[in-house]
């Protein structure tokens, strides 16, 4: 049987060892008659907005690239903020305007309009099952939401001034404000999930500390608490079948 290999192009440094390190780890074990998948991470090149993400023209080019290179022996992915996306984004602008939208509903619309988009440059030969695009909702903080608990543990010790349990109620107090939906944790500069964090721990680092408490808090409970993220970890542990 052949190897699964899937890259994903992701926002930046964190996304990066998020994917290389652990989803990759769980996606590397054979589950029952399934083979393993093989997952690494890439960066689309220099930063050069807030956040990291990059119009989506560059990026396009970039998966269009990737998927030309592989010639059908890769799946391509994405994992990108849907807050940090430009509004060049195909459906990003009119996700947003949706009020009554959920973070699932959200992510679809964006990754179903990024499919469309790509299949459209991509020419009459494109294979559209390997191209699995992913939009993190809101940002890869919400995630760290999934176990307040975890969070709360690790991110004490930078804290001095603030106790275990006040963070734990702290944070706790933000993700009931959402009526306990860690994705739902929203998407404007003052209240996205990263700007929440670091309001109560000013010390927090996104590429240090994201990654090590998304690993304490384990990709089941992830997953459970955040169906948009275990939808797409489902399609990838399905590659294998």
């Amino acid at each position: 049987m052949n190897d699964v290999n899937v890259l994903a192009i992701v926002e930046g440094e964190t996304e990066q060892t998020f994917v290389d390190t652990y989803l990759a780890e769980h996606l590397a074990v054979a589950r029952q008659d399934n083979r393993p998948v093989y997952i690494s991470a890439r960066l689309p090149g220099r930063v050069v907005r807030r956040g990291g993400v990059r119009p989506w023209r560059a990026i396009r080019d970039i998966i269009l690239r990737t998927l030309r290179e592989w010639r059908g022996k890769c799946v391509c992915t994405t994992m990108f903020d849907f807050y940090a996306m430009p509004d060049d984004w195909p459906g990003k602008a009119e996700a947003a305007e949706k009020k009554g939208y959920s973070p699932d509903q959200k992510g679809n619309h964006v990754e179903q309009a990024l499919l469309n988009d790509l299949a459209a440059h991509a020419g009459a030969d494109f294979r559209r099952e390997l191209f699995i695009p992913y939009v993190q909702v809101h940002e890869f903080e919400a995630l760290l939401f999934a176990n307040v608990a975890t969070m709360a543990t690790t991110l004490a010790e930078l804290c001095p001034g603030s106790s275990e349990t006040d963070l734990n109620n702290a944070f706790q107090a933000i993700l009931t404000e959402k009526s306990g939906q860690a994705e739902a944790i929203n998407d404007n500069y003052d209240t996205c999930p990263s700007r929440r964090i670091t309001s109560l721990v000013r010390a927090y680092s996104k590429t240090l500390h994201g990654p090590i408490i998304a690993d304490r808090i384990g990709l089941d409970t992830i997953r459970a608490a955040c169906p948009h993220f275990g939808q797409w970890l489902g399609r990838l542990e399905a590659l294998g079948t």
